[in-house]
């Protein structure tokens, strides 16, 4: 968060001659930074960036604080002096006194509640208070409107008034809203609450949207007389909620969405009274009221030395620290190895541990004064992650000319149909936002399918891929979260998508083994797809689109598919590679064409060939036809065979030999028809 700081209203808490330059320059290394400085006329404007950790810095004397305790720290004349009126006698002090009847229904959304009414005459407010408004961006009202702004700037607290004449029956009650309840806000637009955002009610209707604006039926005119003046702190979580479901952020709830002390909500008011007796002859006109049923109780922190050198790097001296802690606020104690220290009411909830104590000496001691060392030892031995490997495998197949495509997790009924899994065997959301993210995929196929249906209007043929985890519901505990991938490939066949999956594997040095389906697939056709597995494990199945698929998605192109369980593939020992030398003399390559059924695979073609003879090293795939010149159920299938021996070149002889073998052992084993 950013806030605007005018130097001269900075210089009255904190009392220094140290130039605005400078203190801006230790804020910067030691504390918020201050990004820019502006020149307005006889001032500077700092625009300061402030960590959402630290909203007691949000404001001109939380910075006046910070910067008191950093030039304390590098021995420069620095005094804080905090705002005047924090403890005000706030007894009534005007014969009209009347009453308020306040009531917090839940502690949890308001932790403390402080209201006094007060007599006052409007009027536009002092120069300088119109002035250092400007400044940070505020345009000025009235003197009491102007005073809830003032504080708000001044002390980080935010604060409200309301007209005390228009509040029915003299009552407050603080609540949660009811569903369809609505509120006119300050800006003048009807907001519908949701559920559950903290209001303010007097007698008979809603009077603040309460942390955000208040209500425009309680705002302050020319015609008020009565105020109320109210500080507050609330739930940050409810106020943050409150905002999101509005898409309505104000400088308050910013503010009260970051958590405001409590202990100092009591004097805020004091200061309120305070300006408003010297700006609006204000009168207290009734008791404070000061709701706080759970203290806020600080927690004693104990530091050891030893420790804090540890961390630092550097031997620090014990009346250092204690310098240090007690500029920021905290009491401290010393004791023989350690110090005690208590965290002012405004830093209680980020200082929690021994180790923030250490930050907070670290930051004011300046990091640029801790001494670089280079680590010493030797460096463990790294093991590659998981997300090594897949950083790796991205780079391969993108090389291999494939996109990487990057889809949603969640996936609607109807796609959830296409993968064959029931809807009481997927993982459910309790809430979906949408129809189209219902169930947590168990497979990335339908996403790819999807894609590829969405943009068949492009000219080149689609061939992605996706890693991602998938969600397989398991009838106890959590679902099995396992890193896949898939492919889908567009004017493809099955011989690419073996292919591209062969050089995966190649790429992840594992040995895959293919099968034959044994079983139908809602996705693959039985006769054109296959098993994947490595060792005794499967790992996943590669295939062409079923027609029925294709239709539901809309293709009218042969699109191959695959995924691959690659958490099951990592956990597979890697594959041992032997050293082959490079064949010193030439091979012999021809082609060899047969006729085969529509039904046998190209895995088993190659495995007979293989098999029939020890001299062919290398099967590549030139053609695949189908037609009716064929016959009925057939497809011709060529094939390049490269003869390679490392005693010398094949002669003629042998590669007759050779082929004769092949050729008996496709007609004979596979029935087929080959081409002399």
């Amino acid at each position: 968060m950013n806030i605007k700081i005018p130097v001269s209203w900075l210089r009255e808490y904190l009392k220094t001659d140290t130039a605005a330059k400078t203190i801006a320059a230790y804020l910067t290394s030691s504390g918020p930074s201050v990004e820019r400085i502006e020149k307005s006329k006889e001032d500077y404007i700092f625009d300061v960036e402030v960590t959402t950790n630290r909203p007691d810095a949000y404001s001109v004397f939380g910075l006046a604080r910070e910067a008191n305790a950093i030039l304390l720290a590098n021995n420069l004349k620095s005094t804080l002096n905090p705002p005047k009126g924090l403890d005000l006698n706030l007894d009534p002090d005007t014969a009209n006194k009347v009453g308020l009847d306040v009531l917090v229904t839940d502690y949890k959304l308001c932790p403390r509640f402080t209201a006094i009414v007060l007599e006052i005459k409007l009027n536009n407010s002092p120069a300088i208070i119109k002035n250092r408004l400007e400044k940070c961006g505020i345009r000025p009202i009235n003197n009491i409107v102007d005073i809830t702004n003032y504080i708000m700037l001044e002390t980080g607290q935010p604060m409200h008034a309301f007209d005390y004449d228009k509040i029915e029956g003299a009552k407050m009650m603080l609540r949660e809203s009811r569903v369809g309840e609505k509120i006119t806000t300050l800006d003048a637009i009807r907001r519908d609450l949701p559920k559950g955002t903290i209001v303010i009610q007097d007698a008979k209707k809603l009077i603040d949207l309460c942390g955000i604006m208040g209500g425009q039926n309680s705002q302050i005119t020319n015609r008020t007389k009565r105020v109320v003046f109210f500080v507050q702190s609330y739930n940050p979580v409810s106020i943050r909620r409150t905002t999101q479901a509005l898409a309505f952020r104000t400088d308050a709830s910013a503010r009260f969405e970051k958590g405001v002390g409590q202990e100092s909500i009591k004097a805020v008011l004091s200061r309120a009274v305070y300006l408003a007796k010297k700006t609006a002859k204000a009168k207290v006109a009734s008791e404070l009221i000061d709701i706080y049923p759970n203290k806020q109780e600080a927690k004693t922190i104990r530091l050891q030395f030893a420790k804090l050198n540890k961390y630092l790097g550097i031997e620090v001296n014990p009346a250092k620290a204690i310098q240090i802690l007690t500029s920021l606020g905290f009491k401290t104690t010393l004791e023989i190895a350690a110090l005690k220290a208590t965290p002012p009411s405004w830093r209680t909830k980020d200082t929690i541990d021994d180790v923030d104590l250490i930050e907070e000496v670290a930051r004011i001691y300046g990091y640029h004064n801790l001494p670089s060392v280079l680590p010493t030892g030797s460096p463990e031995p790294r093991l590659d992650s998981i997300l090594t490997k897949v950083i790796n495998l991205k780079s391969a197949l993108k090389l291999l000319g494939l996109t990487e495509a990057i889809t949603y997790s969640i996936i609607s009924k109807e796609l959830l149909k296409t993968t064959g899994i029931a809807e009481k065997d997927a993982v459910e959301l309790t809430n979906p936002l949408t129809e189209e993210w219902q169930f947590m995929r168990p497979t990335i196929l339908p996403s790819l399918l999807d894609v590829i249906s969405k943009n068949q209007n492009l000219k080149s043929n689609i061939a992605i891929f996706e890693i991602a985890k998938t969600f397989d519901k398991q009838k106890t505990g959590l679902p099995t979260q396992d890193l896949k991938i898939a492919f889908a490939l567009q004017n493809s066949n099955f011989a690419q998508i073996k292919g591209l999956v062969e050089n995966l594997f190649e790429t992840v040095a594992r040995k895959p083994t293919f099968s034959k389906f044994k079983t139908e697939s809602t996705l693959a056709e039985k006769s054109q797809g296959a098993f994947v597995s490595v060792g005794d494990k499967f790992v996943g199945g590669i295939g062409m689109l079923k027609s029925t698929a294709a239709d539901y998605f809309g293709l009218d192109t042969n699109v191959a598919i695959a995924e691959l369980n690659l958490t099951t593939i990592y956990n597979q020992p890697p594959a041992i590679i032997q050293f082959r030398p490079i064949p010193k003399f030439p091979p012999v390559i021809e082609d060899i064409s047969a006729i085969y059924s529509v039904l046998t695979p190209l895995t088993d073609i190659t495995h007979e060939i293989k098999k029939a003879s020890t001299l062919v090293k290398k099967i590549e795939i030139l053609d695949i036809f189908t037609g009716p010149k064929l016959g009925e159920a057939k497809k011709s299938v060529t094939l390049r065979l490269t003869y390679q021996m490392h005693t010398g070149t094949p002669t003629q002889a042998e590669v007759n030999r050779e082929r004769t073998k092949i050729t008996k052992t496709l007609e004979t084993n596979l029935r087929a028809k080959v081409r002399k």
